[in-house]
């Protein structure tokens, strides 16, 4: 059975991806609202920010008010709030110009969301006056063949602070050509000049019950204490980087596949990838393996000889092989095979890695490559320097991306992919922080992981950036992966080569 992996540690099952305020002005109205690609699931265990009046993670909130009792973590933002039941989130952008778009799991989704920040150009503002400006502007500039009001105002607080919600409405074009919906305006200060807006859109004949439901969900909007959000992530970062200074080379082999019982090389593990359609049907859309062994740095480059190998490469440690075939279409004409291989030495000082993606489509395919670096300090570059190179087919070449490795908390590649087995036991839910190389937003990012005992195993939810939505695993007593709900909303659970080679002959799709 032929396969391909993890695309630069990209959530499994994902084709390879690259990766102004919403409050500011004025969208433009589809037909239907259309479901942003590539959303994002909102499940996972979250970690509330700290805060008076806050909640504890995970807490059960009000039932049968059509919000999930789980909330969305807005780090960056400092706030969460309970979005509707079957949301789906992305996250684009980082720090704190990033934006996150919210929509429901439906085909159409009947609302979509933008969350985001806005600092107005004034010391001092309200939520009323932006809303005044923002009718005004609208107001005085017209677009042709476009008809503006509002439909709906109020002003009220939160928690002791000031908030306003609008919903206008606005009609383009005529005849069959005419698009109309309501757009809403969700503002809360946060600050003297700075807000947290939600901007929201919604087609007119659904105005009457998801505006009340959207209402419900924003005011669950809780702010955090900003001192104990900074004590809360720095305390993550000491206890990720106490985890990472312990971790020795026996430490680290226990995190290795066991071989067989006469040495044979360890086999690898097999997952299948779905994703339930807006009909609620299991639809397969890859499938992956994964094994980590005891190996040689140049086994991670495979176009690499043994015999050409240095000595450099001749070193020896943890070597993570993970293969992903990706279909790209509902018939599996069109696939991604993807290849990739994260090492890093025993005793942590240098990591490797490369990245092999190929669409294929028919006889057509094409290559794309990454290739990471972290090399030992040198008397001219006393800090060690992680340097990530990504080769794109018809593209001009770029300098490789560099960045010097934080002091403290910085995970490799390798060690981010089997992180839940280096845990140690826990009888009580702990959180850690980490520096990682995100490849979806190709930079050096903060992580979080929360371990929540279960069972006889884990619940891990990671965050790959503070920014993301958490991604939920579900991992045994070892931390070997069980179940993982990826943030691309496609979820891998384990299996075996021979079920899944079944499966996918009895449906036709490709394994080969």
């Amino acid at each position: 059975m032929v396969l391909a992996v993890q695309a630069h540690g990209q959530a499994p099952g994902a084709p390879p991806q690259s990766p102004n305020n919403t409050g500011s002005g004025r969208q433009t109205p589809p037909k239907k609202p259309a479901t942003a690609p590539g959303t994002t699931s909102s499940t996972g265990t979250p970690r509330a920010p700290s805060g008076a009046g806050t909640p504890p993670p995970g807490s059960a909130a009000a039932a049968n008010d059509g919000l999930d009792p789980k909330y969305l973590e807005f780090e960056v933002l400092g706030m969460r709030f309970r979005p509707p039941v079957q949301s789906i989130m992305r996250a684009d952008g980082s720090g704190i110009t990033a934006q996150w778009t919210i929509s429901e799991r439906a085909d159409p989704p009947r609302f979509v969301l933008r969350v985001s920040r806005l600092v107005a150009s004034d010391a001092i503002s309200t939520p009323a006056q932006q809303i005044d400006s923002y009718v005004k502007s609208v107001s005085e500039r017209p677009s042709p063949n476009a008809v503006f009001a509002v439909r709906s105002r109020k002003e009220f607080e939160l928690d002791g602070r000031p908030a306003a919600l609008l919903y206008t409405s606005l009609r383009e074009g005529s005849g069959d050509d005419e698009v109309s919906a309501v757009q809403g305006y969700f503002i809360l200060q946060i600050a003297p000049n700075e807000f947290v807006v939600i901007s929201s859109l919604l087609a007119e004949q659904d105005f009457a019950s998801v505006s009340q439901l959207l209402e419900r969900s924003f005011r669950t909007m809780q702010v955090a204490n900003q001192a104990a959000l900074a004590d809360e992530r720095s305390g993550r970062i000491e206890r990720g980087d106490h985890l990472l200074r312990g971790l020795d080379e026996e430490a680290m082999r226990r995190a290795l596949d066991p071989v067989g019982a006469k040495g044979e090389a360890p086999a690898p593990r097999w997952y299948r990838i779905t994703r339930v359609d807006a009909t609620g049907d299991v639809k397969d859309v890859g499938y992956m393996t994964m094994v980590v062994i005891d190996a040689a740095q140049g086994l991670a480059n495979p176009d690499r000889r043994e015999s050409e190998w240095t000595k450099t490469e001749k070193e020896r440690g943890m070597l993570v092989r993970m293969q992903v075939r990706t279909l790209l279409d509902a018939t599996g004409t069109a696939f991604s095979d993807t290849e990739a291989r994260y090492w890093t030495r025993w005793d942590r000082g240098r990591e490797f890695w490369t990245v092999r993606s190929t669409m294929r489509k028919d006889r057509a395919s094409s290559t794309s490559t990454q290739l990471g670096i972290r090399s030992e300090p040198t008397s001219g570059s006393p800090r060690p320097i992680l340097e990530v190179a990504d080769v794109v087919p018809k593209e001009v070449a770029t300098e490789p991306r560099r960045w010097p490795i934080p002091e403290v908390g910085y995970l490799s590649q390798a060690e981010s992919l089997v992180l839940p087995r280096l845990f140690p036991k826990v009888t009580a839910p702990a959180d850690y922080g980490f520096y990682c190389f995100d490849p979806r937003s190709g930079r050096l990012a903060q992580r979080v992981d929360r371990q929540v005992p279960t069972g006889k195993g884990y619940n891990i939810a990671t965050q790959t950036t503070l920014e993301a939505p958490a991604i939920a695993q579900l991992v045994d007593e070892r931390g070997i992966l069980l179940k993982r709900s990826s943030d691309d909303g496609s979820v891998i659970e384990a299996t075996t080569g021979q079920a899944l080679l079944d499966l996918w002959q009895k449906k036709g799709l490709p394994t080969k």
